[in-house]
């Protein structure tokens, strides 16, 4: 049942940015020894593993037809994002797949709209609008922020995101009543077969031979998988359940605060414009939240 966020919300909404906000530095340390496509198929297989006894204890909690719909939304939501952000992370800085991270909330709102019966009021609407302005200040109004010319893997993302807002409606509309650790064991785990036979097509026991890094990297890529991948789907499952999938959408906008804060605990300090970001982030999110 749908709900004004709470205060356990609000605090699951800025775990889940803590979270997710700190999986492409990880994605990064993963791409050190590993190919892209290794990288986002071990990432499967492991979050996979991970959750394989919750899927063998809930496989008979739903009927085929909602196994169907589970295997649709973890498709769009988990697996083949994985592929695109890791492909894209190869050529284009942090920066930008943060902020192109952030249309996320915007195709769940879009496609929302247009295919799934929803509705948004306006005070949400300015509230979405409020938190990209800030995303935007916060990552490029800032001299230490480079981009990058790979504007064709910048679309990488931009699918990713679309796949996203796909996802979240999918679970709002067609999955109401299935528990988020039932959804998410079984749409990683409905994909671990095909996802581990592609990994070892891709040459992974060579790479591991061959690259003194490579365990070193199974090591930053295992971390995303159980939390980035695992704990934060069930996170949001569970946020989209019980508020609006534009409210857990929403964290998006909260990650690159995230970097900010990790960069500022490494010694960076924080400019005006960094506050003002800040604010309007803030403040956007909780008008989505009202």
């Amino acid at each position: 049942m749908n709900h004004k966020p709470r205060l356990f919300d609000w605090l699951m909404l800025l775990l889940l940015a803590l979270i997710w906000g700190s999986s492409f530095i990880l994605m990064k340390k993963g791409l050190v020894a590993f190919r892209a496509e290794q990288v986002a198929a071990l990432r499967i297989v492991i979050t996979a593993l991970s959750l394989l006894p919750f899927a063998i204890l809930r496989w008979n909690e739903v009927d085929f037809s909602k196994k169907k719909t589970i295997l649709i939304q973890g498709m769009f939501g988990n697996f083949i994002p994985a592929f695109l952000f890791t492909a894209a992370q190869v050529h284009i800085d942090s920066s930008q797949a943060g902020i192109l991270n952030s249309l996320s909330p915007v195709w769940v709102f879009v496609l929302g709209i247009f295919f799934f019966q929803s509705s948004y009021s306006p005070i949400k609407i300015v509230g979405m609008a409020v938190a990209f302005v800030g995303s935007v200040v916060l990552i490029l109004l800032q001299p230490s922020h480079g981009t990058t010319s790979n504007a064709v893997y910048g679309l990488l993302i931009v699918v990713a995101t679309f796949c996203y807002g796909l996802s979240a409606n999918l679970l709002k509309a067609n999955l109401k009543g299935v528990r988020p650790i039932t959804i998410t064991s079984i749409s990683f785990n409905i994909v671990l077969i095909p996802a581990a036979i592609f990994l070892y097509s891709t040459g992974i026991i060579e790479t591991f031979n061959a690259n003194p890094d490579a365990l070193t990297s199974l090591l930053y890529v295992a971390t995303l998988a159980v939390f980035s991948s695992a704990i934060a789907s069930i996170i949001f499952n569970k946020l989209v359940h019980s508020t609006s999938a534009l409210f857990a959408a929403s964290v998006t906008y909260l990650m690159p605060i995230v970097a900010l804060s990790w960069g500022f605990l490494a010694g960076e300090t924080l400019s005006p414009v960094d506050f003002i970001g800040m604010a309007l982030i803030f403040f956007g999110v909780y008008l989505v939240g009202k």
